[in-house]
């Protein structure tokens, strides 16, 4: 998976690509258009908006949904690997409110509540972003703009 964003100053990955590059494969293609890209996007927004409460929120309710039993584990420890990755930006007060959350143990920290955090603090148009994680997430990418607009009018 190839992202748009080039490495950070120091030589490093970005957070975003190195995400990407860690996501697992799944044919599940219903669990990616019904239930992680519509996750991502209101996690975007909630971060946009500076709503912690309900990204917190929003991060726990994933886990409680039964359907996401599966990827529970895989998602958490891609969640917090790329939290790490973004503690240099610790001044971003989005950011600073949902690590605190995720190390007080008030929010899961899932790599979909991460994702849509990096997608506000980094301004990371929606749109590709969803069809970033499309490509990268399932073993045959035919995510459609249409499906992604129509995730993308849902959350909003």
């Amino acid at each position: 998976m190839e992202s748009t964003l080039s490495p950070l100053p120091n030589g490093v990955r970005h957070p975003y690509t190195a995400l990407l590059e860690a996501l697992p494969r799944t044919a599940n293609r219903t669990l990616v258009e019904a239930l992680e890209l519509p996750t991502i996007a209101t996690a975007w927004r909630h971060a946009s908006a500076g709503e912690s409460r309900e990204l917190a929120a929003l991060d726990h309710s994933l886990l409680a949904n039964s359907g996401y039993t599966a990827e529970t584990a895989m998602s958490l420890q891609l969640g917090h690997e790329s939290l790490k990755r973004l503690l240099p930006l610790r001044d971003s007060r989005p950011l600073q409110l949902h690590a605190a959350a995720v190390e007080n143990g008030e929010a899961p920290g899932s790599h979909l509540a991460i994702l849509g955090l990096m997608m506000a603090l980094f301004s990371i148009p929606p749109r590709q972003a969803l069809l970033d994680y499309a490509r990268a997430r399932l073993a045959q990418a035919r995510s459609t703009p249409d499906v992604i607009s129509g995730i993308l009018d849902q959350a909003a």
